[in-house]
């Protein structure tokens, strides 16, 4: 490689780092209602350990552009992705997360949350459910619409929560039987065996941009993992349907009566400011040019 694409090499990845440094999102304010402080989660994403786009830093980042406090990265079957970006993200002080999986078979998917050991996708459902709560982690019905019923639907009572909320609610019933109304109704029937059974609202994130286009309010004691994991242990979510509609216990409901809240809709435009954001970005597109043009056309003369 000629100096001069070296040269500009080495300028396009300093303009890369300057820019990265100088694209940092603020941390949301803290919301409190009532005795609680409210969190924005999103408790179902992927990576591209499996069929997600980012990676686990990459959707940690993310997540902080999209202002979210908590996130969920739930892998298909895998636990280390999620493991990755709790590491990464309390490195930058992001957001909190919870690593996790989603045991994902032919007949059902769950969501696991604050897992820190593999559960075998294998193994029957009742025992998954046994080793999940075993280490002090969260199952939770992933997108449980009527063809999974078969395994959830008897097993409703052993899991903490469901998606009521998800970005089908907003594609109406489909013809492969995708129906947000089923999600709803599973969710009446976990409230109808367990008062504490907790409404969340996930993106299912793969690629593109909805992470966080599905959220769950969290009415938390303390803003860290393990009040996170409370708060879903113990019912204390709100999510919000397509149309207004409200999911989460009564108290909840009736404290954002008293004090309305309106879930964060910012979306991750472009946020680099000041010097350093120029100069990065002149710097980066100079040594860009010049590894195109300036070594090759040198070549060229000296033929």
């Amino acid at each position: 490689m000629g100096r001069l694409r070296l040269y500009s090499l080495v300028a396009v990845a300093i303009g890369l780092v300057s820019g990265t440094l100088s694209d940092r999102t603020p941390k949301p304010e803290a919301v409190t209602r009532g005795a609680y402080r409210v969190l924005e989660g999103d408790f179902h994403a992927h990576t591209r350990f499996s069929d997600g786009f980012l990676s686990p830093f990459g959707l940690v980042l993310q997540a902080s552009r999209r202002e979210l406090d908590v996130i969920g990265v739930t892998e298909h079957n895998y636990v280390f992705p999620g493991l990755l970006a709790r590491w990464f993200s309390r490195l930058i002080d992001g957001p909190i997360v919870l690593p996790g999986s989603e045991i994902t078979r032919r007949g059902y998917h769950v969501i696991v949350l604050g897992q820190t050991r593999r559960v075998d996708p294998d193994l029957p459902l009742s025992e998954q459910l046994i080793r999940v709560h075993a280490q002090g982690a969260l199952a939770i019905a992933a997108h449980p619409v009527r063809k999974f019923w078969p395994a959830l639907v008897p097993l409703v009572g052993e899991f903490d929560g469901c998606e009521v909320m998800h970005p089908i609610a907003f594609r109406g019933d489909s013809p492969t039987g995708w129906r947000w109304s089923d999600m709803v109704e599973f969710y009446r029937k976990g409230l109808a065996r367990n008062p504490t059974f907790a409404a969340i609202g996930s993106s299912d994130y793969h690629f593109f941009s909805p992470l966080g286009v599905v959220r769950t309010l969290l009415f938390v004691r303390s803003a860290d993992e393990a009040g996170v994991i409370e708060a879903i242990r113990k019912g204390k979510t709100v999510t919000f349907g397509p149309h207004g509609e409200r999911f989460g216990p009564a108290e909840l409901l009736k404290l954002l009566d008293r004090e309305p809240y309106r879930p964060r809709t910012s979306d991750y435009h472009y946020r680099g400011r000041g010097v350093l954001d120029v100069a990065g970005r002149t710097l980066a597109f100079l040594g860009f040019l010049g590894f195109c043009f300036l070594g090759g056309r040198r070549r060229r003369m000296g033929a």
